[in-house]
């Protein structure tokens, strides 16, 4: 919590440097937890993302709004336990029908989700720990923008 906290404040005193290639990520959380969002938000932003916090169990419709934004290439999806599995199972599909999944880079993580669980849903990248999730994030955005 303490990392986050400060980096936090940096954002606030001085702001963090994006880099436009990488585009934006939208993070989001499903239960009653919103640590892994802000964890990976503040990952992605020290590593040059700009970043998207949707709030805490907002609406699959209120992502898919929030993702449909230009420069969104990124949705991750944190999720504390197996009951809300379900609505990260329909993410992809959802994306695919609003005709952007192919722009956004999708991972899924958390405490309830494993590596087959990730592929079920769908998901481009998918790591055991969040800076590993946001290392093949970054290379998978950057893969695709043949940066």
């Amino acid at each position: 919590m303490e990392f986050i906290r400060s980096v936090n404040r940096m954002v606030e005193a001085d702001g963090l440097p994006s880099d436009p290639a990488l585009g934006t990520a939208v993070v989001t959380c499903f239960g009653r937890h919103s640590e892994g969002r802000d964890l990976m938000a503040s990952l992605l932003l020290l590593h040059g993302f700009s970043v998207i916090p949707a709030d805490r169990n907002a609406d699959l419709d209120d992502i898919i709004s929030l993702c449909s934004q230009p420069d969104v290439t990124v949705l991750c999806m944190s999720v504390q336990t197996t009951y809300d599995c379900p609505e990260s199972m329909q993410i992809s599909d959802m994306l695919e029908e609003a005709g952007i999944r192919e722009g956004i880079v999708l991972n899924i993580g958390g405490a309830a989700i494993s590596k087959g669980i990730a592929e079920r849903a769908g998901c481009d990248v998918y790591g055991m720990t969040a800076s590993e999730s946001v290392r093949l994030i970054k290379e998978e955005v950057l893969r695709r923008n043949g940066s």
